[in-house]
């Protein structure tokens, strides 16, 4: 425990105590608002007239443990914002023999502990003054615009000369997990400062302070007698909670729909004709057919028999499936093809014939239990809004495109496999625009 001793104010000549250490060069009279010198004989170099002392939970002479270090709270500074509507907060200048000082910021309820930071590079800073900035490892994206800060009270000891109504410059550079960057600047020094929040319950029994959920008596060791009630909960960090448990759902039925499929058959055709029989274990999802040539499929034709019934049949000029003639077809110049079928459990057979005699080899392989991806490009969409959301949240905005490229590329490949480029630049203007999505219903589809 550090040592202290008391003087008197050379203004009302009430008692004060000196709490910290050899650095401080004013203290601030709590009964009379008065700024004295600690190196000039305690001479008054201003005066808080008529100004209300704020409230609060915390009080100059309280100690606490705060990440391991015994603190003295020394100082008391309140500040506020000049743009309206105008914000108010409450600084408490901390003090340590072994640790130096440190600040412990009192903001809308919530608990902070901030500390000045001396290998900041403040030239390239001031040079450039980015939106974005990196220290020690932690990415930092400007929260607002540069405001204007006002001193509005003062109380107890600090190592610098505060008068009401001074003012400074201040950025704030908001980082992952409730740290902030704050870069102060007044007309003679500029100063960094790393801030990180606080469990508020944790705090409050450091400091001695009775915390209740919704009604929280604080009385300190040394006013037994006052208590001062206020509104609160024991947890204030935000809740995402829901959110993660639909990030999850969704992210597990892609997955699912990925690794569900289940591989039948897969063949290579060197022939005019061939047939090949398979068989259909399970009817969940839809049954997939994938077909490859180098030379076009332009003179073949595909059909597929349950015992002497055909269900499906399929050239470059009209498609049938159980017993139904559909619009679509391959094209002359289909070099690959994915049909997607419901077929129910059982044997089959697959005929495939070509008119030509080209000696290219044919790769069909069959698939069952498979998810066609339009079905689920939808819950892909809402899972990368949801990404793109914490993403932004963590990381802010300037680094919101590393992932977003990402996503574009995954869904401009998806759905135009060959196309890929042109794929690209569509989405990217889909993502920057607006989302949405394309495709059609049918149980059976080929890409060109």
């Amino acid at each position: 425990m550090s040592k202290h001793y008391a003087i008197k104010c050379t203004n009302c000549a009430a008692p004060l105590d000196i709490l910290g250490g050899g650095r401080v060069t004013t203290v601030t009279c709590s009964y009379c608002h008065s700024v004295l010198d600690m190196n000039d004989r305690y001479k008054v170099l201003a005066k808080f007239k008529d100004v209300k002392c704020p409230k609060g939970p915390f009080q100059v002479g309280m100690r606490g443990n705060i990440k391991g270090v015994e603190w003295t709270i020394i100082g008391w500074v309140a500040y506020k914002t000049g743009e309206f509507p105008s914000e108010e907060w409450d600084e408490f200048f901390l003090y340590s023999p072994t640790h130096g000082y440190a600040w412990l910021v009192y903001e809308d309820e919530k608990v902070y502990f901030s500390k000045k930071v001396r290998d900041f590079d403040i030239l390239t800073w001031q040079e450039k003054k980015p939106k974005t900035l990196f220290y020690h490892k932690g990415h930092y994206i400007q929260h607002e615009a540069k405001y204007l800060t006002y001193i509005d009270y003062v109380e107890g000891e600090l190592n610098w000369i505060a008068k009401f109504g001074d003012r400074f410059d201040t950025w704030d550079y908001n980082g992952v997990g409730f740290k902030v960057l704050n870069i102060e600047k007044t007309a003679e020094e500029l100063e960094v400062y790393h801030t990180e929040r606080l469990d508020k319950a944790d705090l409050y029994s450091a400091f001695k302070l009775e915390y209740v959920q919704k009604k929280e008596k604080i009385k300190t060791e040394t006013e037994e007698e006052s208590s001062i009630t206020y509104e609160d909960t024991i947890e204030d960090k935000p809740s995402y909670d829901g959110w993660k448990v639909l990030f999850l759902l969704l992210l597990t039925i892609i997955l699912f729909s990925f690794f569900s499929s289940k591989d039948i058959s897969s063949f290579n055709i060197n022939q005019n004709k061939t047939i090949h029989n398979f068989t259909i274990d399970s009817n969940a999802f839809l049954t997939e057919i994938d077909i490859v040539t180098p030379s076009g499929l332009r003179d073949s034709k595909l059909a597929i028999y349950k015992g002497k019934t055909k269900i499906f049949y399929i050239d470059t000029r009209t498609v049938y499936y159980m017993r139904k003639f559909l619009s679509h077809n391959w094209s002359h110049t289909s070099r690959d093809t994915k049909i997607y079928l419901k077929l129910k459990k059982g044997e089959y057979h697959l005929d495939f014939q070509r008119s030509s005699e080209t000696q290219s080899n044919i790769v069909i392989s069959i698939k069952e239990k498979t998810i066609r991806l339009k079905y689920i490009f939808p819950l892909f969409v809402i899972l990368s809004i949801i990404l793109l959301y914490f993403y932004r949240h963590y990381f802010g905005w300037k680094l919101l495109m590393v992932p977003a490229i990402l996503i574009v590329i995954i869904i401009g490949y998806s759905i135009l496999d060959e196309d890929f480029i042109f794929g690209l630049a569509i989405f990217a203007f889909y993502i920057y625009d607006a989302f949405g999505g394309n495709g059609d219903d049918d149980d059976w589809d080929d890409d060109d």
